[in-house]
């Protein structure tokens, strides 16, 4: 597998994963045990504001990530592939930027935060790896500037 095809499969599991990630944020069903431990209450001692409002956030960041997850694999399957150079960097700005904040914020709180730190440095190296194709003389038209072959059957 040439470096390329491994920038592509890279971008395309940092879409998955960044996806996998905002599911957990847009899905559960309850405040994490970590949160609860940061506060220093239990589940039955936790007042439902402080549930409803911890619950908002996490889906609220659950969603943007699904956007920039799909975002993702569009542009990978997309303008990457096709080897549009700019897509690469948004791909770089969108995840590198989210994920590694999400990172940065969850440390504190004993949240995983080496698995968006991990997404990040997925997507990073692989729009680094996924470089466009060489152009080839197809490409560039020169087919049209070489010496004409007559055709035997043909009048030149």
């Amino acid at each position: 597998m040439n470096s390329r095809r491994t920038g592509l499969v890279l971008l395309n599991v940092a879409g998955i994963l960044v996806i996998l990630g905002s599911l957990y944020d847009l899905l559960v069903p309850a405040v994490p045990a970590n949160h609860l431990q940061y506060l220093g209450a239990t589940e039955g001692q936790f007042d439902a504001r402080y549930a409803q409002l911890d619950l908002a956030m996490l889906r609220s960041i659950g969603g943007c990530l699904l956007a920039i997850g799909i975002t993702t694999l569009i542009l990978a399957n997309g303008p990457i592939r096709r080897g549009e150079r700019w897509a690469r960097l948004v791909v770089v700005l969108l995840v590198g930027i989210s994920e590694g904040n999400n990172a940065y914020r969850m440390f504190p709180f004993d949240s995983p935060w080496y698995g968006p730190l991990g997404f990040a440095i997925i997507a990073v190296t692989g729009a680094a790896l996924a470089s466009p194709p060489p152009e080839t003389a197809f490409l560039r038209n020169e087919h049209e500037n070489s010496p004409r072959i007559p055709f035997p059957d043909r009048p030149s």
